[in-house]
């Protein structure tokens, strides 16, 4: 059973030959492929017969790349795990370009993050203090500083870090260790910083753009 009183967001299609043109995202899961059995067609090449999943988990929508041949990309981003949904995102399927738009009736407001990357110095600041990181730390970091507020898997992270698949037995000791290092270098700005670095056990890690409410001074 869906809960009735929150309402329900929905997919709006770019071109005509998406179909249905607009479609309510009702239940638990819905699919999007080429396959005329998916809940959202799209009848491309490019397209894999089942290429991605929208699940519902409460009041949000994760959108999964359902192992695509071409990939699932949500504002021009190929995403490398479940995706949160946000208002306006644009989703595109085997290609950056857009082909859906999602529109949640409810959006939750997202507050300003407490980290920003200087592009020119690639250099991340917490409030106005820069962060002195290791090359390992900061490419990490900026991993999860572009995804925020999504899941980076474990394999995704050292990717990211290393440059190479993931290999548990060379580089999941070593991951851990980034991870701790990043939480310390943050921890020695702000103390409760180092809460902005979350761990979802036994998936990977989730870097907030603010404390949860329950963590706040």
């Amino acid at each position: 059973m869906v809960d009735a009183e929150i309402p329900f967001a929905r997919l709006i299609s770019v071109s005509d030959d998406v179909m249905p043109g607009e479609f309510l995202l009702s239940g638990r899961e819905h699919s999007i492929g080429r396959s005329p059995l998916c809940d959202v067609v799209i009848p491309r090449n490019n397209i894999s017969r089942i290429h991605a999943r929208i699940v519902r988990e409460g009041p949000r929508y994760l959108i999964h790349d359902a192992g695509s041949a071409n990939g699932t990309f949500v504002n021009g981003q190929p995403i490398s795990g479940p995706h949160l949904l946000r208002n306006y995102d644009e989703i595109g399927l085997g290609a950056p370009g857009v082909a859906l738009h999602f529109l949640d009736p409810d959006p939750t407001v997202v507050t300003s993050s407490r980290l920003r990357l200087d592009e020119r110095t690639q250099t991340f600041f917490l409030g106005s203090q820069p962060l002195s990181l290791p090359p390992n730390q900061f490419r990490l970091l900026n991993h999860l500083y572009r995804h925020m507020g999504d899941l980076c898997t474990r394999e995704a992270c050292s990717e990211a870090v290393w440059g190479r698949d993931y290999d548990p037995g060379m580089d999941a000791e070593a991951l851990d260790k980034a991870v701790s290092g990043l939480r310390s270098a943050l921890r020695r700005i702000e103390d409760d910083a180092a809460g902005l670095l979350q761990t979802r056990r036994g998936m990977g890690y989730v870097l907030l753009p603010a404390l949860p409410a329950a963590a706040q001074p």
